[in-house]
């Protein structure tokens, strides 16, 4: 190979890792997948997101932090588009960089529909995050008694503990509502 040929090459190989690497968020999106969906699932726009999901774009796509649109419907609190993106496929285990699953969000946010809806579609109800966290336990911390009492009915273990070795309960205790805690001990944690 001669020095010229090497030197395309290696300029080709460096222009190719600066575009795949050094690109910003929203490009990084395009690669992966369609910008256009997270901004309608963003705005609320239903109309648009069903558009773009029926031209075939994907609901699972994740953006730079690991969140797809699905997260981003149950972080905005909009049930409609939650409904949408699982109808159109969107799986409701995939983890974001710190292993929240729109479960997880569904339970920050104390959403008890949105949770319905997710456990419905086969979300884990019990699944860790990386700290260790489950639904119940993100619920239990930010003391949203009927994400609580959905997550409970729907068969929440009250025993499982994180890292730390906090269960939900314990979690509740350090929330600012006292009905969180009061909850989970009328469903037998302790």
């Amino acid at each position: 190979m001669t020095t010229a040929i090497r030197t395309l090459v290696t300029a080709v190989a460096a222009t190719v890792a600066l575009a795949l690497f050094a690109t910003p968020a929203r490009a990084e999106i395009s690669l992966l997948g369609s910008p256009e969906l997270f901004d309608a699932v963003t705005s609320g726009d239903l109309a648009k997101a069903k558009d773009l999901l029926v031209r075939g774009n994907s609901p699972d796509v994740q953006d730079v932090r690991g969140n797809t649109p699905l997260v981003m419907a149950v972080k905005a609190g909009n049930a409609e588009l939650v409904a949408l993106l699982l109808k159109f496929g969107a799986h409701t285990n995939i983890a974001d960089k710190q292993g929240n699953t729109p479960l997880h969000w569904a339970a920050e946010a104390g959403d008890p529909g949105v949770i319905k809806l997710l456990l419905a579609a086969n979300g884990k109800i019990n699944q860790d995050n990386r700290q260790g966290l489950t639904p119940l336990m993100i619920a239990a911390r930010a003391g949203k008694v009927e994400a609580i009492e959905a997550l409970i009915k729907s068969g929440a273990a009250l025993d499982k503990t994180d890292f730390t070795g906090r269960d939900a309960l314990a979690w509740a205790a350090e929330s600012r509502n006292p009905q969180a805690a009061t909850t989970l001990r009328r469903a037998g944690a302790h």
